[in-house]
């Protein structure tokens, strides 16, 4: 396994390049969708899509019955394996869009919102879209495939909602723009997929290879559900107690920095799930890596979330228009939400990549109930209520899933709230940049899009010389390790190699060590300098 770990290492950082460069890509190209958007319909059109959306994934998770988790986690698969998730996700895929199709009626009715039924039976069309394509899109997953999914992911959203949905909205379609644009980008990604692919389409029934895949996909089904549960209870809550309007505000607060993260730790978590699997035998190995991951996510993500926190007037006005008024307050909770999602998502992938599944399916079940009562407790304080419960649960769950990874990881608490340290002093720091930055030009001093601008610079420029210029120890540690896998058995000399070096120099020095002047080889080619400083790699970050 040793041997293997710094190929498992390049290929996990090349993975996360291409899709945190696909998801900043997509992230930038929502903004502009959003804001282009906004003033092209009402927020009961995005509240519909958004209600629809919810009783949809209702049947895709069914659909899919975990299959394409089973064929990443599955140590080895045969091309039965892979005839046999196609066979039933494209099997399931046809039943749960019939059933969507003719249940939609009832679920319009639980929601209160006859208006969905035709929206849904049109978006049903999407399932039989993933049923084809979700064995393609796992494939691309299972062998690190990076840089192709990010292209795909890329490609389809431009011209899906870029042309389509910009294009109908134009015309005047009102809600069916969000639909086509939706529909428009399963099509392509199920041709893309395909054609990078190109698995075998036959169509297989044998209880024994589908045996082990079912054992494994059925729980993660399961557990894929009641999360999807747990994450739509808020929409369902407020479109049946509050309305389309309130719902379609709600959604485009919380959009405004929960798209953004999801999809930077969604993005993450595609590649580290086939990683863990790969390493989950070796459970000391595990650990440093899910802490590590914390560590590295949480440096970034909780200083956006902090930074949006503060700047969350002028990102609403700027990105939505001066009617949006009511989604700031919404957008602040939402951010606090989100600063501890991190422990989850990384226990949750742990979970999946070792296969401690049971564990995780009742802990999710306790999680339905209690989030539950939350919702229903502060339903009365309207959309501030509701969004409160989601950080009330999300302190909850990070408590439930750090008692679980003490189980699966050994890992202790203090080791946990450790990663969390780099990311609090950065939050903190970005945070206190931008209320300067407000008090030194109070809004209405200054247009609104230049007060953002403002923002987002004094903002990433903290960012910047936190991570780089001045990491904290805990930070320093993890890249230090990072870096010497990544230059294990490397002397280049381009610009990608040279700044690794020099940035390893700089944490060493930053550390207290002692760097030496890097020799030369007689090729002429500079060695890597302080290679003796840095942790034995084969027992430090995959």
């Amino acid at each position: 396994m040793a041997s293997s770990a710094p190929n498992l290492t390049t290929a996990a950082v090349h993975g996360v390049k291409w899709t945190t460069a696909a998801t900043i890509t997509t992230s930038l190209l929502q903004i502009g969708y959003t804001a282009t958007m906004a003033r092209l319909l009402s927020p009961a059109a995005f509240g519909l899509v958004a209600l629809a959306g919810v009783i949809l994934r209702f049947g895709s998770y069914f659909a899919q019955m975990g299959m394409e988790q089973a064929i990443i986690q599955k140590p080895d698969i045969t091309s039965k394996d892979v005839r046999a998730a196609f066979t039933s996700s494209l099997g399931l895929s046809v039943v749960f869009a019939g059933l969507l199709l003719l249940g939609a009626p009832l679920a319009a009715g639980i929601v209160r919102q006859p208006e969905v039924v035709p929206v849904v039976r049109v978006l049903a069309v999407g399932l039989l879209l993933t049923g084809f394509n979700a064995t393609a899109l796992s494939l691309l997953r299972r062998r690190m495939q990076f840089r192709t999914l990010a292209l795909l992911e890329v490609v389809s959203y431009v011209l899906s909602y870029g042309l389509l949905g910009i294009g109908l909205a134009w015309q005047g379609f009102g809600v069916w723009s969000l639909v086509g644009a939706t529909l428009g980008q399963g099509l392509l990604l199920t041709v893309l997929s395909y054609g990078a692919v190109r698995h075998d389409l036959r169509l297989l029934f044998d209880w024994a290879t589908y045996r082990p895949l079912v054992a494994y996909g059925s729980r993660m089904s399961a557990i894929s559900f009641l999360e999807f549960v747990t994450g739509s209870l808020d929409t369902l809550l407020i479109g049946r107690l509050l309305g389309a309007a309130a719902l379609g505000i709600y959604s485009r607060g919380w959009q405004l920095i929960g798209l953004p993260v999801y999809m930077l730790t969604t993005s993450v978590s595609r590649v580290v799930f086939p990683s863990f699997s790969q390493v989950q035998a070796d459970r000391p190995r595990l650990k440093n890596v899910y802490l590590s991951s914390i560590t590295l996510i949480a440096a970034l993500v909780i200083p956006i979330c902090a930074g949006a926190a503060v700047a969350a007037p002028e990102i609403v006005r700027v990105m939505l228009g001066p009617s949006w008024g009511e989604a700031v307050p919404v957008l602040r909770v939402v951010c606090a939400a989100f600063s501890l999602s991190m422990v989850t998502m990384f226990a949750g992938v742990v979970c999946d990549a070792t296969a401690t599944l049971t564990p995780k399916l009742w802990l999710n079940l306790g999680y339905v109930v209690l989030l539950t009562g939350l919702f229903y407790g502060l339903s009365p304080y309207g959309l501030l209520g509701v969004a409160g419960a989601v950080v009330a649960g999300e302190v909850i769950r990070t408590v439930l899933y750090l008692l679980l990874m003490r189980r699966v990881l050994a890992v202790t608490t203090a080791e946990v709230l450790g990663s969390y340290v780099p990311g609090l002093l950065a939050g903190a720091a970005v945070a206190a940049g931008i209320a300067a930055v407000r008090l030194l030009l109070p809004p209405g001093l200054v247009p609104a899009s230049v007060l953002l601008l403002a923002e987002m610079s004094i903002g990433a420029l903290l960012l910047l010389g936190l991570a780089v210029g001045m990491p904290p120890a805990g930070l320093r540690s993890v890249l230090r390790r990072l870096l010497a896998r990544l230059q294990e058995g490397q002397a280049g000399t381009g610009r990608v190699e040279l700044l690794l070096r020099a940035f390893s120099a700089r944490l060493a020095r930053l550390d207290g060590e002692p760097v030496p002047i890097p020799a030369t080889a007689p090729s002429g080619v500079p060695l890597r300098p302080h290679a003796a400083l840095l942790p034995d790699p084969e027992t430090e970050l995959a």
